[in-house]
């Protein structure tokens, strides 16, 4: 190649210069970009420079998680609804050669509707940044208005898309509660080939596997092939229709190629069975029924049976409860902290072989509380004592249930507290069965010191029912019998600000969780310690679980009961008796009168028996007899609704508490 001298050379680039801009100078922006860059594309490069630093800012963060990017997708994979774990052990992976003419849609994130996602954007803005540095500064502009306006957009459309989805929960929380039923009542065989029950075998695994998902999904999948092909058929099919078909894999708002394709063969099935049973039976579901099995260890272990004379079977009622009671405050040290026993004596129970004045124990723990000091004290309570053991109650569902919930949450809440304003404190009475008696001695004692707790939730039996459950507060009392002490009927007391305020919100968060409670005609009436506080007009609700069916006959039978009780009080039994043993003669109008009471309370007493006989699994008939027995406590039922109730306690939020009338309306 021919060489030019100096002059020449910049007469060329000049002449060129020109005839690049019909000789006229260039826009002094464009001269600047001209002159750094020239004509060549050079990659996208990061200095000091604030916009450099921001793309680059905007670059790894597209990276991550949660913004949209579709990461590596495997053929067929379906993760159970709830799942923290999948992404990090996947178990249902399908090869892709495996594929049939069977199809179901895969289940993936739900996102907003629109046509893009924030991290769309920050992807195009990179993207042009990359192909166009000199254009990047007004590519950011550009992004960052789009950025605004799908924050407002995703504020307006998420309310309507979570809306959209409520049915889809809905569905897959009945699904769940359908598949805890089914797994609670079926068999599989051992190596021995002895029949155990499969929710034993699966807390076995859960227990064995801890934390491990992949083991627990690895072992579940090896011991379904145990069960029994009827039972088999009949969870994959709950499983299967955990699925909407509407639900798709989405990125930015738009199907994912292959989304509406995913294989659907008879060895998918069964993995995803196992990865949703990993999901339910957890180290936490483990926890909860070895928690209840202690209990009903200790229970049974002072023997039952009527076969006796009175005083050694009250006797054996004595020292199950007493070896009950140890072994709750053996779970409580281990689980919660330092339990301080509280004393009170017991007065009016000679009929029952208790000396007047003998020492009884609550046990109170209060919870480390976070570094903010607490503003307000939160009793959760459950009774720990038991009834009916000569007649085979184990006492699992009244009220082992109850207080394997506050483990659950005292475990829970220490890990990370939910409320750094909250005190949250444990309290399991005893003597609930004879009185509220443990109850009464501790409202006696912290309105006599003024240290009663700003809110108290007592729990009592849970476990059961799915996802419903019962309330009651202080302003259910009026008209209802109260059972304890006299009087039989009472005024409901004063409806504290805080109690209707907390209530409200209880609610609210059991129903973000899928907990329903029953219409108010059917809504039973808690009657356990609660009444204790709310006679006394510390804030306070009643908790059990149960489901629709079981919450409107329970009512049924305490309307029944309030009328037999009704009844029975109208009859002059001092004088019937005497006039059956002839003691005494009463005129043909008073006993004719007497007579008609007599038949009244029978009628009435009857038509409660025939209720109780055709109803055996409502709660109280479940309960203070054979038929409450630890397998019939779903410890996955109960854990699912501690985590419900724990969620609610950590978004409490509180006002001022000023008493309002007793008149007010009731806020079911």
């Amino acid at each position: 190649m021919m060489q030019m001298d100096p002059a020449n050379a910049a007469r060329h680039a000049n002449g060129t210069f020109l005839n690049r801009h019909q000789g006229g100078a260039p826009p002094s922006r464009d001269s600047l970009k001209h002159a750094r860059w020239g004509d060549r594309h050079v990659p996208l490069r990061l200095h000091n420079s604030p916009a450099n630093l921001l793309t680059g800012v905007l670059l790894l963060g597209s990276l991550g998680p949660g913004t949209g990017l579709p990461g590596p997708v495997a053929a067929g994979r379906r993760v159970a609804p709830g799942a923290a774990d999948a992404a990090s052990a996947p178990v249902a992976l399908l090869p892709a050669a495996q594929a049939s003419g069977r199809y179901a849609p895969v289940a993936g994130p739900r996102q907003a509707p629109g046509c893009g996602s924030l991290g769309s954007i920050a992807n195009g803005v990179v993207a042009a940044c990359v192909a166009r540095p000199r254009s990047c500064s007004g590519v950011m502009a550009l992004g960052a208005l789009a950025a605004v306006g799908g924050l407002a957009y995703v504020r307006v459309a998420g309310s309507a898309s979570a809306a959209r989805y409520a049915p889809v929960r809905a569905r897959e929380w009945a699904q769940q509660d359908a598949l805890q039923d089914t797994v609670a009542a079926a068999e599989v065989l051992a190596d021995d080939g002895i029949p155990v029950r499969l929710e034993a075998a699966l807390l076995q695994i859960a227990r064995d596997c801890g934390g491990d998902r992949r083991c627990r999904a690895d072992a579940i999948n090896a011991l379904l092939l145990q069960v029994p092909p009827a039972t088999l058929t009949q969870l994959r099919q709950i499983v299967a229709r955990t699925v909407p078909a509407a639900q798709t894999q989405q990125h930015g708002g738009w199907p994912l190629p292959g989304a509406m394709a995913a294989p659907w063969i008879p060895e998918s099935a069964l993995l995803d069975l196992a990865a949703t049973l990993a999901d339910l039976y957890t180290p936490a579901v483990a926890a909860f029924q070895d928690d209840m099995e202690a209990m009903v260890g200790a229970t049974v272990g002072a023997g039952d049976g009527r076969h006796a004379s009175d005083a050694d079977i009250r006797q054996r009622w004595f020292d199950a409860n007493a070896r009950r009671q140890d072994a709750i405050a053996a779970l409580l040290v281990r689980d919660a902290g330092p339990v301080e026993r509280l004393p009170y004596a017991l007065h009016g129970l000679e009929h029952l072989g208790i000396a007047d004045g003998t020492e009884a124990f609550n046990l109170h723990v209060s919870l480390p509380a976070a570094s903010t000091p607490p503003t307000q004290r939160v009793l959760l309570v459950a009774h720990g004592d038991m009834i009916g053991r000569a007649l085979g109650s184990e006492g699992a569902y009244d009220n082992a249930s109850g207080v394997a919930t506050l483990l659950h949450i005292a475990r829970q809440w220490q890990a990370a507290p939910s409320n750094a304003g909250i005190q949250l404190e444990l309290l399991v009475t005893s003597h609930e069965e004879l009185g509220l008696l443990g109850a009464r001695a501790y409202v006696n004692d912290c309105l006599q010191h003024e240290s009663c707790p700003t809110f108290v939730i007592n729990v009592d039996m849970t476990g059961r029912g799915g996802r419903g459950y019962a309330i009651s507060g202080t302003g259910d009392l009026a008209g209802r019998p109260h059972l304890g002490k006299p009087t039989m009927y009472l005024q409901a007391p004063p409806v504290s600000d805080t109690e209707q305020h907390a209530r409200r919100q209880l609610e609210a968060r059991l129903a973000a969780r899928g907990f329903a409670a029953p219409a108010a005609a059917d809504a039973p009436w808690i009657t356990s310690d609660n009444i204790a506080f709310q006679n006394a007009s510390i804030p306070c609700v009643g908790l059990s679980q149960v489901g629709a069916d079981d919450a409107r006959q329970w009512k049924q039978l305490e309307t029944a009961r309030k009328a037999w009780q009704q009844r029975d009080a109208e009859v002059d039994w001092t004088r019937w008796e005497a006039q059956q043993d002839g003691s005494i003669q009463l005129s043909p109008d008073d006993a004719r009168a007497l007579d008609e009471r007599y038949q009244a309370s029978a009628a009435a007493y009857y038509a409660y028996q025939d209720l109780r006989d055709a109803h055996p699994n409502a709660p109280p008939v479940l309960i203070h007899g054979a038929r409450d027995r630890l397998h019939r406590v779903n410890p996955a039922m109960g854990v699912d609704f501690a985590d419900a109730l724990l969620d609610g306690i950590g978004h409490l939020q509180w006002q001022t508490a000023t008493s309002v009338d007793a008149s007010a309306p009731s806020d079911r």
